[in-house]
């Protein structure tokens, strides 16, 4: 099961791209192009598309920052993947969160 973990168990990186419906799809396709299920570090990665066509979201759980960083220093398919998502979108809200619990 793929699910967000307890306390302190990675780092969780949200990116937020709004996107014109148009281009929807194609952002979709590209990151799932991209996508290595065998990056070090990664332990998940989920898509998420808004219904009125306009969002995509990327939820992304690393180990570590510096996993993370380490990947996107190094593995040209993130890099050619980068490149192209910004060919797509009309604007990216990045950020990193910490794992807390509710409860």
């Amino acid at each position: 099961m793929n699910v967000i973990p307890t306390v302190g168990d990675g780092v969780l990186f949200i990116n937020i791209f709004t996107v014109r419906p148009e281009n929807q799809q194609a952002l979709i396709d590209c990151m799932r192009e991209g996508a290595s299920p065998d990056m070090p570090g990664l332990i998940s990665a989920k898509l998420l598309k808004s219904r009125d066509g306009t969002k995509v979201i990327n939820h992304m759980l690393w180990e570590s920052q510096e996993a993370f960083a380490r990947a996107t220093r190094t593995d040209p398919a993130i890099a050619a993947t980068r490149q192209r998502v910004h060919e797509l979108i009309e604007a990216a809200a990045p950020d990193a969160y910490e794992i807390i619990d509710v409860k």
